[in-house]
């Protein structure tokens, strides 16, 4: 059975003696997807033994988060009325992750915020905020276009509905990618090279099992 590394996310939160701590997680909706797929999940904590790690996996799920990547690491100031974590713990862990694996020219699937972490690794940067891609309320769905010959259209043809759960996308796409799916607004949502994939939505959240079956194709 193949191993799967996973980027850690975490929140700040103070214990009953009012110590300030960081609690570290994956989404639940990870370990359902990889008990029906077929793949054991390696959650990725630290940088520590990172190179073991890779060498251990047969490739990295870069996971969404509640934090924003910051925009230092893609030359700009962060908009007015935005703010960004200032412990880049979860963005240095994401570069490290990318750098090690694609090295190794292990696969990498990107999710939501792990699809803008590839992007910014790689030159591109981000609009910092877009309108009407998420909701507090319900779940956003919206269509999206998808280019033939590429892993999406592979799994879903030239149209489908997907979620969207994200206020930040893609501004200049980084060089060597292709834009593989956009949305009816012209959001890009998908990105790829290679054996590299960036995904906008959360296939986890529709338990898509088969988006995750067809990345373990790229894995050897």
């Amino acid at each position: 059975m193949k191993i799967i590394a996973i980027s850690t996310r975490s929140v700040d939160y103070q214990s009953d003696a009012g110590i300030a701590k960081r609690r570290l997680y994956i989404n639940g909706y990870f370990s359902e997807v990889a008990e029906k797929a077929g793949f054991i999940l390696f959650p990725v904590c630290s940088q520590n033994g990172i190179e073991e790690i890779v060498a251990m996996c047969s490739g990295l799920i870069i996971a969404g988060r509640d934090r924003d990547i910051n925009p230092k690491f893609y030359g700009e100031e962060p908009l007015e009325g935005l703010e960004y974590p200032e412990d880049p713990y979860e963005d240095e862990l994401d570069f490290k992750l990318i750098e090690l694996f694609e090295k190794n020219n292990k696969p990498i699937l990107g999710i939501c915020s792990g699809l803008q972490s590839l992007n910014i690794y790689h030159g591109g940067c981000l609009k910092q905020h877009i309108d009407d891609h998420t909701s507090k309320e319900n779940l956003v769905r919206h269509n999206i276009d998808i280019e033939e010959n590429s892993f999406v259209h592979s799994l879903y043809g030239d149209k489908a509905e997907v979620n969207s759960i994200h206020h930040q996308a893609i501004n200049r796409v980084a060089e060597g990618f292709k834009v593989t799916a956009v949305s009816d607004d012209g959001t890009v949502e998908a990105i790829e090279k290679g054996n590299l994939i960036g995904l906008q939505w959360h296939p986890e959240v529709d338990y898509e099992i088969d988006t995750f079956k067809k990345f373990l194709n790229l894995c050897e």
